[in-house]
């Protein structure tokens, strides 16, 4: 079942899924705290199709980043990096690149790209 899709894209997945809590018993995974719906869904998307779509584009690109380090799930911060951050949202993706919470210095070098690529 879906339970399936999620183990094999996330090893964190796999371990919730194994552990006896509520996501094995009921099959059920909650939106984490602090991760809106549109996020969640962008990030389902990804884990699914293997690839951004719609649902990603409608999503908070910060908290697709947090996502992917909570599930440790490859790929998807690399798409931000390369099509996910605009000339809209670069001014809070770097200031959410400077977050002491692990290493987001790919962040900060991606938004200088995106600034400096816009000035020539």
């Amino acid at each position: 079942g879906h339970s399936c899709v999620l183990c094999a894209m996330s090893e964190e997945y796999e371990g919730l899924f194994r552990s006896g809590m509520v996501e094995e018993r009921e099959g059920v995974v909650g939106v984490p705290p602090g991760i809106s719906v549109s996020s969640f869904r962008g990030f389902l998307e990804f884990m699914y199709l293997g690839r951004c779509g719609s649902e990603c584009g409608k999503a908070d690109g910060r908290e697709l980043v947090i996502l992917s380090e909570m599930y440790d799930v490859g790929g998807l911060r690399e798409w931000l990096l390369e099509d996910g951050i605009g000339y809209e949202s670069v001014c809070g993706a770097y200031e959410f690149g400077l977050v002491e919470e692990g290493d987001r210095s790919d962040v900060v070098d991606g938004c200088i790209r995106i600034v400096g690529e816009g000035l020539c």
